[in-house]
């Protein structure tokens, strides 16, 4: 059964999805597998050894999942060691369910008396103060909490001491990556809603020297009073990174920045390397493409549809009718990515009974505006830019490569198709003609894709765009052994033998030295033209989504050492800048109503170590 499910998946019957219900750490090293049409199969893959292991949520659990990855691939879902035969077995038996009941019961006390949100219990963070607390009792005897609990001042204290340093080893990590490739980072502001007061997140994205991706959140700073200017972003940038956090002055120049597009951000970063993100670009796209405004002028259906499903949503929420549907129905948000498929997919989901709890309260007319067949058609029209847009806001796993085939794929997906009624067919072209004036391929997207071997071809590209592609991967290989042959010269120099020499008359400099210097025969080298050669001439074989690449690298370092270097370092740059404004939704977690005297640092430390988990 396993090879079979293997077999389908490589043959494309079968696709592999992120669980994004699942919250447990584990789900982080499982994929689903579903159908085309994203039904469920009955079967996880592990990302890490590829065992292809049975799931049911409603029969079979979890448990088994998170025991395979433990035992089988050498994890912990909980950041422990794996535990050897003997760790396993020095565990006591299962307490009764007399004493599961009481535990239950004051885990039911401690929600309700400190007005704790119920998931706090399911919390990584929880269970592990609860192991700890367990382990302390069974090594002291019984002891009061109060003995063992430390104040809340010294938790915040110590909180800061824990960021501090955790920082300084995360710092100098990269610095370490950072002395052979560059890297990627995003950024991004936010202002909280409760003060007023703004902050700058800044992340590092980097491939170590073992070929593991790491995306690190460095900082959230409050951003001084002063006006969000290009200058006064650049100034903090530079601020931050060099002496905040002792970053030589060169960073900035050895860093792909990749931003949204506002205009103070463009001009700060305008001296340095910058991609756009590309989740804000397609933001744009769909932005543009469905302006309700234009839409009433060529296609007023469809502009219809789109604010009479905007003011159903509205109208359930604010009359509490939502509670009484099987599935909540989600609001248009700009802010969010994908807004208009979220709430146009989650009113077609529950379409049947809007209907029948409209009607019986004699209220139809809220949903008569709401076309079905537009409405079936908008669903998955926009399926396919959402799930561009979530996977290309990964940062777990390479993605810039990724940018190239989604590009080409929506744009294919835009054209008209003979089958389509005239209004169908002006909203294909109305977002096919927003897709070519935003979504631009840089240089560094095609040369990513090209590091991709299954695409090393480059089949999707002209003959002499294919020729320009090589041509840049080879400047780039070379500017890494004019690296390396400096750093040589520059050790030779600093030895024994370059002292003495030094200690002698310095050598009469000829006249046209010069020309000498610029214009000399040499020897052309062509290291770089074969192993560009050899790259291309192997078959390699790896996994569909390309998630794989970086394993495919290391075990290429060897043989394609100077490619490999680069793999690194185009990989380490992310296609979207969606870690930063992930950081800004864990902040408005921790900047709420009863925490509003945090100090600024206090902000910092916990967002990074809630990052670094």
């Amino acid at each position: 059964m396993e090879n079979d499910i293997k077999k389908k998946i490589e043959n494309g019957e079968l696709k592999r999805v992120n669980n994004t219900k699942g919250k447990a750490p584990f789900w982080t090293k499982f994929n689903l597998i579903t159908t085309l049409q994203d039904e469920p199969t009955g079967f996880v893959q592990c990302v890490v050894c590829k065992a292809v292991l049975s799931y049911d949520s409603k029969k079979t659990g979890s448990s088994h999942l998170q025991r395979h990855f433990e035992r089988s691939c050498g994890g912990s879902s909980s950041g422990h060691k794996q535990l050897s035969v003997g760790d396993y077995y020095s565990f006591a038996k299962p307490p009764p369910e007399r004493v599961k009941s009481d535990v239950t019961r004051k885990c039911v006390n401690f929600c309700c008396m400190d007005i704790r949100p119920f998931e706090t219990i399911a919390g990584v963070g929880f269970r592990e103060l609860a192991q700890e607390l367990i382990n302390v009792g069974a090594r002291y005897g019984r002891i009061s909490a109060n003995e063992v609990l430390p104040d809340p001042t010294t938790i915040s204290r110590r909180c800061k001491i824990m960021a501090s340093e955790r920082r300084g080893g995360t710092v100098e990590e990269i610095k370490e990556v950072m002395s052979l490739i560059n890297i990627g980072m995003t950024t991004d502001m936010w202002t909280d809603d409760f003060r007023k007061m703004s902050y700058m997140a800044i992340t590092c994205h980097y491939v170590t020297p073992t070929f593991e991706l790491k995306s690190k959140l460095l900082t959230t700073t409050c951003f001084p009073n002063h006006a969000k200017t290009g200058d006064n972003i650049r100034k903090e940038l530079q601020q931050q990174l060099v002496t905040v956090l002792g970053f030589d002055a060169s960073v900035m120049n050895n860093v792909v920045w990749v931003t949204d597009q506002g205009a103070n951000v463009l001009a700060a970063l305008r001296p340095y390397r910058h991609l756009a993100c590309q989740d804000h670009l397609y933001n744009t796209v769909l932005r543009h493409a469905l302006n309700t405004d234009e839409l009433a002028e060529v296609v007023p259906e469809v502009a219809e549809t789109l604010l009479a499903a905007k003011a159903l949503v509205r109208y359930l929420k604010q009359s509490g009718l939502v509670s009484q549907l099987s599935r909540t129905v989600k609001q248009m948000a700009e802010t969010r990515y994908s807004t208009v498929f979220l709430t146009l997919e989650s009113i077609k989901s529950v379409h049947a009974e809007l209907q029948e709890l409209l009607q019986s309260r004699g209220e139809s007319a809220r949903l008569r505006d709401v076309s079905p067949d537009i409405l079936a058609f908008l669903v998955e029209f926009l399926r396919p830019f959402s799930d561009t847009q979530k996977e290309l806001e990964g940062d777990k796993y390479p993605t810039l490569h990724l940018v190239v085939l989604w590009a080409n794929k929506l744009r294919s997906h835009c054209q008209p198709d003979v089958n389509d009624t005239p209004s169908q067919a002006i909203i294909r072209q109305r977002h096919l003609d927003w897709l070519m004036k935003k979504i631009e391929i840089q240089p560094l997207h095609k040369i990513a894709i090209f590091l991709w071997p299954k695409f090393s071809q480059l089949r999707m590209f002209i003959l002499a765009e294919r020729t320009d592609i090589q041509q840049q991967v080879r400047i780039q290989i070379n500017r890494f052994r004019e690296g390396e042959d400096a750093r040589w010269q520059e050790q030779s120099t600093q030895s024994g033998s370059g002292a003495v020499a030094a200690a002698g008359p310095a050598p009469k400099r000829r006249a046209l030295a010069e020309f000498e210097d610029a214009w000399e025969n040499v020897r052309e080298e062509n290291e770089d033209t074969d192993e560009i050669q050899l790259y291309l001439s192997l078959n390699p074989t790896m996994e569909g989504d390309g998630r794989d690449l970086l394993s495919w690298w290391k075990q290429h370092e060897t043989t394609l050492p100077l490619l490999a270097r680069l793999a690194r370092a185009v990989f380490s740059v992310p296609a979207s800048s969606s870690s930063s404004e992930r950081a800004f939704s864990a902040a408005g977690r921790v900047i709420e109503e009863r925490r509003t005297g945090l100090a600024p640092e206090t902000v910092d430390a916990v967002l990074f170590l809630h990052d670094a988990k």
